[in-house]
């Protein structure tokens, strides 16, 4: 069995520096939700193609490392939550607007 070394996690600046902005627009415009929309269904997309192809190495017996199946999995159903949670927020969003009396 082969035990992976353990890498450097990626640096957290590029969220933090989209968080900003989403918070504290420099031009006042902030993010666009359709571009939060998309990277979401992007994320998922990606995630669910790296657990799908997991899950496939996993059933043939070549999948070396098992924590790494079930990060990937993880990774997507988190996704998964996220995407279905802005899109419930929208919609909700939505219907509330459409309710307003003008």
């Amino acid at each position: 069995m082969f035990i992976v070394p353990i890498s450097q996690m990626p640096s957290i600046e590029p969220i933090q520096k989209s968080a900003a902005q989403v918070t504290q627009p420099e031009n006042g415009a902030g993010m666009p939700f359709k571009q939060i929309f998309e990277e979401a269904i992007n994320n998922l997309r990606e995630t669910q193609a790296q657990s799908n192809e997991d899950a496939y190495r996993l059933a043939m017996g070549q999948a070396d490392d098992l924590h790494t199946v079930v990060i990937n999995s993880e990774k997507a159903a988190t996704a998964l939550e996220l995407t279905v949670q802005l899109t419930s927020r929208a919609v909700s969003a939505y219907n509330e607007i459409m309710r307003m009396q003008i």
